[in-house]
């Protein structure tokens, strides 16, 4: 009857505002034959208070080029009623306007390609200060609103009303009232559909009135969706499915739909008996559960566990020689374990694999080596290596039936003497207590940009000192460190056989991180991630100076006796820059080691030891 009312009224509203109707019978005439029939059925999926829609997730945080836009293009084709978001249209994280407005409106030209309506959503990159927020009221109107078709509810809420930025969304009690309100004024309808950006219910911050709005649920029919980690999981909770979805085109490790990260919009058919979902990835279409809940940890506890764990191989000469790469296997279940292993062809080095399967018993360890030979005698240590691609599997009953890829480039590296120092070093930006810069971080063109540090220790304190080169020092304060000119390092603590590893997109998680931008003499200096840690943790200073600027810090021995004890033995550091210079949209970023996010990272690569080097 419900739907009969709502089909009704949608065929008035039609006369009302004069639109013509569809033209055609939208029965199916056909001459049927008498017995067997080529067909399974002549009742048609024609249920006119069905519908479709589709909903895009991140575009930013780190995006790629090209990805939304093509995804618009695809959505033309699929032809939804209407398209919603979940958040991080644009970059944003600045407070300059014209910067702000550039990017909006180069967003909003992406969308008007759309042949059907879409509905805007904010995240984290769209609203982190009071003038984005303003922006977007000036732009958009509110940040939270609803809307009721074909007796479903849609509720697009704000998860970032406190302004707090990444992993801290909250909704307050403003908006609470009105989803409350809302909610009552429509007690009946067929379906909620929620959506915003963040997934409150994982966050450790605390989400504000979030838990009173799932009490709100918790009686009716509903389905979330929200995005923000880049990253697709599928929940159930709270008498409801709960969708965080990937990317379309934010950044991500693109390791395939079973790990969660892939390119995709979703299409939604709306039933009378809830949400029909399909992930519809830019290359291929999959269901909704790419990865369940329970798959989601399955995968987590067999990639933190490192079954595979290459061992660095450290060097004691400037150019690359034969040598031997060990792999270790471990195997810490109860299962048999199997180990695919694919060393990938190198420009610089032939590689020859002792094995390139292996079955690890459960509750044992295996080795196999990987030999690398140079195909130059001039190559230089630190620059290349082969890649490695192990795929691990386990099978039993319960488990998926899913292969965990692990990717390492090995490669010799040069380890590193951490010397100490007798005095307290002043951290004032002026150097005066160093003697040598002899660690270089050189670029594509020295002359425009380069550094030259050291690190040093006394018993409380790594020290380091870094003198960058920059004929064109860009800081403001209104934009993030790392929008423009800064440099960061970052140092993991963790033993030699974890820290070796570290890599991937997670790979600052356990890391001292910071990226700090110079002071100039009409702006100081701002730095990134220094919240993640107590006030003056690390103590530092970065000043501009002729030719560019200087960084000094103290960064506390204690970070890594908290990990490794009082006898720790080394740790893995990497420093970076970014060149930002005057009426240029590019900002390149050199790494003193291969990036430790990067497919070319080197295990083992920036290692520094405490008590000498290894023979």
């Amino acid at each position: 009857m419900r739907c009969l009312l709502v089909c009704l009224l949608s065929a008035i509203a039609t006369l009302l505002w004069g639109q013509e109707p569809c033209r055609g019978d939208a029965r199916l005439l056909i001459d049927a034959p008498q017995g067997p029939a080529p067909w399974t059925s002549l009742d048609l999926n024609n249920d006119p208070c069905q519908f479709q829609f589709a909903v895009v997730t991140d575009r930013t945080g780190g995006h790629r080029p090209g990805v939304f836009e093509r995804a618009v293009r695809k959505l033309n084709l699929l032809q939804p009623e209407f398209v919603l978001s979940v958040g991080d249209l644009i970059e944003g994280y600045t407070e300059d306007t014209v910067e702000l407005i550039r990017q909006w409106e180069e967003f909003d030209g992406f969308v008007q390609q759309l042949q059907m309506p879409f509905f805007y959503v904010p995240g984290n990159h769209d609203i982190t200060n009071p003038v984005m927020e303003d922006l977007w009221h000036r732009r958009l109107g509110p940040t939270y609103y609803h809307f009721v078709y074909k007796d479903v509810l849609f509720l697009c809420l704000n998860s970032e009303e406190k302004i707090r930025g990444a992993g801290r969304g909250a909704m307050a009690d403003a908006q609470y009232e009105y989803i409350r309100r809302t909610l009552a004024e429509h007690p009946d309808v067929q379906w909620t559909l929620l959506f915003m950006h963040q997934p409150l219910w994982v966050q450790e911050a605390d989400p504000g009135r979030w838990w009173d709005v799932e009490k709100l649920l918790r009686g009716r029919k509903h389905t979330v969706f929200v995005g923000h980690r880049h990253h697709y999981v599928k929940y159930e909770r709270n008498n409801g499915k709960y969708f965080m979805l990937a990317t379309t085109g934010g950044g991500s490790s693109l390791r395939g739909p079973q790990m969660g990260e892939f390119d995709h919009v979703v299409w939604v058919t709306m039933t009378e008996d809830g949400p029909i979902i399909a992930n519809l990835q830019l290359e291929g279409i999959w269901d909704e559960d790419v990865v369940t809940e329970e798959a989601d940890a399955y995968l987590r506890e067999l990639a933190g566990s490192r079954p595979v764990r290459p061992e660095p191989a450290f060097a004691d000469r400037r150019t690359a020689g034969p040598q031997r790469v060990r792999i270790r296997l471990t195997n810490d279940r109860d299962l048999p374990m199997h180990v695919r292993l694919d060393d990938r062809f190198s420009w610089d080095y032939t590689s020859s694999l002792q094995a390139d399967t292996a079955l690890v018993p459960p509750n044992s360890v295996e080795f196999v080596e990987l030999e690398l030979v140079p195909r130059r005698d001039d190559l230089p240590i630190n620059h290349s290596g082969v890649a490695l691609r192990a795929d691990v599997t386990y099978r039993g009953e319960g488990l998926p039936r899913v292969a965990y890829p692990f990717t390492y480039t090995l490669g010799p590296v040069q380890p590193y003497e951490l010397k100490t120092t007798r005095r307290r070093i002043k951290i004032d930006g002026k150097l005066r207590e160093w003697k040598e810069l002899p660690l270089n971080l050189t670029t594509d063109d020295p002359a425009d940009c380069s550094a030259r540090f050291q690190l040093l220790r006394d018993e409380d304190f790594i020290y380091l000192a870094a003198e960058v080169r920059d004929q064109d020092v860009q800081s403001d304060t209104g934009i993030v460190s790392w929008q423009q000119d800064h440099i960061a390092f970052v140092l993991n603590a963790e033993p030699l056989a974890s820290s070796a590893l570290n890599t991937g997109a997670g790979w600052y998680r356990e890391s001292l991180v910071y990226s700090i931008s110079p002071a100039t003499e009409r702006m100081p200096a701002s730095s990134f991630y220094e919240d993640r840690y107590p006030e003056d943790y690390v103590d530092w200073a970065c000043v501009a100076v002729p030719g560019g600027y200087v960084l000094e810090a103290a960064l506390p021995v204690s970070y890594i006796t908290e990990r490794q004890g009082p006898a720790w033995t080394s740790f893995r550091f990497n420093l970076s820059l970014q060149d930002k210079d005057a009426g240029e949209d590019e900002r390149p970023r050199y790494f003193w080691q291969n990036s430790w996010r990067g497919e070319n990272n080197l295990v083992g690569s920036g290692t520094f030891f405490r008590n000498g080097l290894p023979k």
